[in-house]
């Protein structure tokens, strides 16, 4: 039997207003997020099979994200056997109120069925995965699991292992090792590298407290030095203008990354960088020709010649837009393909910012990094003619094996036809179409197209090609702009003139397609047992002409009948359903499928039925990230997320217990309702020893109680500590083991039978 788990949600959304345009959709209602996932849940028994789910499969919801004009998005983590699964996650997508709008997407190719006993030990996987990285500096442990991007699904160890590349620079690789033979099957990066008075951006506004470079009012929004610490001074006037001055990047690069908040927010109703109301931070001063995103912050350099720091606008943006590729579904992924998709989704992130600023210091123009001239060569890439900096402009099947940074190519220049076409005029440049592509293409607008484009990156899933994104991005453009067919041809027309074909199963589009909505209200009821509920069933022509609906529920629960009044109606007209209860109607809340069967397509809704006492009040509660590495004296930062799981939401406590000597935890803010989140920053003194803790964080509702563990690796000297295994170890470091003291003389992680008196090429006896 397929299993489903409702756990770990985002369910947060913004109001705003589109420059332009109309209102930005409020946050689904409690119901509307509850019809959402109730029908989320029958859309995954459904297509269980078009999932290729076995039944040793479950599926657990991590997040649910609304998005312009109030579609849903609820991504689901699969696993098997209790084991997760790379590459098995879920999205379905609804629209505001709840009903399912497009086809459950998944990227899994087959039907696992893998023995979940590993052959190979964690510890031979930890020395296998170490090889990816150049100077390894810490290695996690590793997690069981299942790797399935591929036609053959794989029990793999996947391995984080941090440290410095052959480039030198910093790098978290995800290592999949095969847990049969030992070979390692994938690996993908976490870093991704791009090549008051501001320097780029004038003399402008930003908003910080009045003696620190932190954003009051964006959650974790700040900028400071390589230390992790924001800039403080004696008021809030930052910055010389300088380009060699450090305070100076910080005001750019706090500019950029708040014109990057406020346009996802009012053009795409994305709620901050991770979708749930948070940003990250920003550090400069890097010493190298450099810029990359960690995972957790966005770190700039400086140009080659050093007289500039790497912050224009369009550059913080792209760091940013990788944070925004990662926390939607499926993850940063692996592979080239994915790579360069990844890297052209910074490029279309920070051309929509340029656009969104229209600061007169940087005009928008869909070049990237053409201020910062980083090593004295103009633009990095160029998005309406990447060829001109000898990047490919259309697809091929060399794309997946090209650097990434060189296969942004074909989906940058995609998104600059889909927005501006092949011959916009008005002074923007002409863009080439590839052999075989349409005459011309006319573009539909930056605002329409980012709208396009953040509707496919909600709809993403491992592994990520161009081909899935064709497909990701016309079911975005047919939901986001019901009974137009002018988006979805143009997102189209684009794809054909970079080369990406049309793909079995895409979606079709007829201009004045018959449509319609529904709508159950109420969309709930609570009866005692022998009683009866009603809630009207109301239709609504969204396209086209008006067309026979007949009505119809799917199972009902012992004893409980359905019937309706009418049950064949026309788009635009309403109906009675009554749903009756017997004396042996099983007690509990119910979900009953409502299907309306038009003669051109169908809807379906879902209608909670409530058969005696209700549910008590009850949620869950998850972290994010779930673990991390700091040097002692150093914090680090994570979210604490609710989901209302039965009943109502309820006033919640946060806490922490286990927390080990010289480590403090605080949480912004302390109480939340269900339902919301928080900030738990977790912070260290320079004594503390070097270890791995596991952290628990208390959840203490009114009438429930949680928790989530977090697990926090501090590194440093330390002083001399006992020696043990799973432990980060930096040269110069001194340690005791069996009362004899040793001296570390290469940083590591230490693993099972890597004794100091075993391993000389590590340890020194002192």
């Amino acid at each position: 039997m397929l299993a489903l788990a409702l756990t770990t949600s985002s369910l947060a959304g913004a109001t705003s207003a589109f420059a332009g345009a109309s209102q930005v959709a409020d946050p689904p209602s409690p119901t509307e997020r509850v019809n959402a996932i109730t029908s989320a849940k029958s859309a995954l028994l459904a297509d269980s099979a078009a999932l290729r789910a076995s039944d040793k499969d479950s599926f657990t919801l991590e997040s649910a994200v609304t998005g312009t004009r109030g579609l849903q998005y609820l991504s689901y983590a699969r696993t098997y056997a209790g084991l997760p699964v790379y590459g098995g996650g879920v999205v379905v997508a609804t629209d505001e109120s709840g009903a399912v709008v497009n086809t459950v997407a998944s990227g899994q190719q087959t039907k696992i069925n893998v023995s979940t006993t590993p052959k190979v030990a964690a510890e031979a996987a930890a020395v296998t995965a170490r090889t990816k990285v150049a100077e390894v500096e810490s290695v996690a442990t590793p997690v069981l699991s299942v790797h399935a991007t591929t036609t053959k699904p794989r029990l793999a160890w996947e391995v984080v292992v941090t440290g410095v590349n052959a480039e030198k620079f910093p790098t978290t690789q995800h290592v999949y090792v095969d847990a049969q033979n030992g070979r390692i099957i994938d690996a993908w990066d976490e870093v991704r590298a791009a090549s008051g008075h501001g320097y780029y951006n004038g003399q402008v506004t930003i908003d910080t407290a009045a003696t620190s470079m932190t954003d009051p009012t964006r959650s974790g929004i700040s900028c400071g030095g390589q230390n992790g610490s924001a800039y403080t001074g004696t008021d809030s006037n930052w910055g010389n203008g300088q380009g060699t001055n450090l305070e100076t990047a910080c005001v750019d690069a706090l500019y950029g990354a708040q014109k990057q908040w406020d346009m996802l927010r009012s053009w795409l109703n994305r709620n901050g960088i991770n979708g749930s109301g948070r940003g990250y931070p920003s550090r400069v001063g890097l010493a190298q020709v450099n810029a990359f995103w960690n995972g957790q912050y966005a770190n700039f350099g400086r140009s080659q010649d050093g007289q500039r720091q790497v912050t224009p606008m369009d550059v913080v943006a792209h760091e940013f837009g990788h944070g925004i590729f990662q926390f939607t579904p499926g993850g940063s992924g692996s592979g080239n393909e994915a790579g360069g998709l990844n890297e052209s989704t910074g490029d279309i992130f920070g051309a929509l910012t340029e656009a969104y600023a229209q600061n007169a210091s940087d005009p928008a123009d869909y070049l990237v990094g053409e201020e910062v001239n980083l090593v004295g060569s103009g633009p990095i890439r160029n998005m309406y003619n990447p060829a001109a900096l000898s990047h490919p402009n259309c697809y091929t099947s060399a794309i997946p094996r090209t650097e990434v940074h060189a296969a942004a190519g074909p989906q940058n220049h995609w998104f600059y036809l889909l927005a501006e076409g092949s011959n916009p005029g008005g002074g923007k440049p002409s863009s080439p179409i590839c052999t075989g592509g349409p005459a011309s293409v006319t573009g539909i607008g930056i605002q329409k197209a980012g709208q396009i484009f953040m509707g496919t990156l909600n709809l993403k899933t491992q592994p990520w090609t161009h081909a899935r994104a064709r497909v990701a991005s016309l079911n975005a453009a047919k939901s986001l702009f019901p009974g137009s067919c002018t988006e979805f041809n143009t997102v189209k027309a684009a794809w054909l003139a970079v080369q990406v074909p049309q793909q079995s199963g895409e979606p079709t589009c007829t201009q004045g397609d018959d449509a319609f909505s529904m709508e159950l209200a109420p969309p709930s009821g609570s009866v005692t047992p022998g009683q009866s509920s009603t809630t009207t069933v109301r239709t609504t022509v969204t396209s086209g002409s008006a067309q026979s609906i007949t009505l119809r529920v799917g199972s009902l629960p012992a004893g409980v009948n359905a019937s309706f009044n009418p049950q064949t109606i026309t788009a635009g007209q309403t109906s009675t359903l009554t749903v009756t209860t017997s004396a042996n109607s099983p007690q509990g809340t119910h979900s009953i499928t409502v299907t309306a069967d038009g003669t051109a397509v169908d809807r379906t809704a879902n209608y909670t039925l409530q058969i005696g006492p209700g549910s008590e009040n009850d949620f869950s509660v998850s972290v994010s990230p779930t673990s991390a590495s700091v040097e002692a004296g150093q914090s680090a930062t994570t979210v604490l997320s609710t989901v209302v799981t039965s009943g109502q939401a309820q006033n919640v406590a946060l806490t922490a217990a286990n927390v080990p000597a010289g480590v403090s935890v605080s949480f912004n803010p302390q109480t939340i309702s269900s339902g919301q989140s928080s900030t738990v920053t977790i912070s260290t003194t320079g004594d503390v020893t070097p270890n791995t803790y596991a952290i628990t964080l208390n959840a203490d509702g009114a009438s429930a109680d949680h928790s989530a563990s977090f697990s926090l690796t501090v590194s440093g000297d330390g002083g001399e500590t006992t020696w043990a295994t799973w432990t980060p170890y930096t040269a110069g470091q001194t340690v005791t083991y069996q009362g004899v003291s040793y001296r570390c003389l290469q940083s590591h992680t230490s693993l099972p039978g890597w004794e100091p008196p075993n391993v000389p090429a590590l340890w020194q006896r002192v």
